[in-house]
């Protein structure tokens, strides 16, 4: 069984907790714009900005993504 990342679940995180998209660029030092291409997928924070935003979302780093758990048969299709 394989194991990938899937979907941001930022959205989700911000709405938890009452917090924007901006206030998570400015706490990390990132653009806006930034922020809205990792939860479009189209960006990957590095493990120490994944970190910090968990840290500053109150929650741990493997709840701001989807995990998304394949079997060797998936893989093929």
């Amino acid at each position: 069984m394989a194991l990938r990342v899937g979907g941001s679940r930022l959205p989700e995180w911000f709405s938890r907790t009452n917090k924007k998209q901006v206030d998570l660029a400015r706490h990390l030092g990132v653009s806006e714009s930034f922020i809205s291409q990792v939860i479009n997928g189209k960006a990957k924070m590095s493990v120490e900005k994944m970190k910090m935003s968990a840290d500053f979302l109150g929650c741990h780093m493997e709840d701001l993504v989807e995990w998304i758990y394949e079997s060797p048969s998936d893989k093929r299709k």
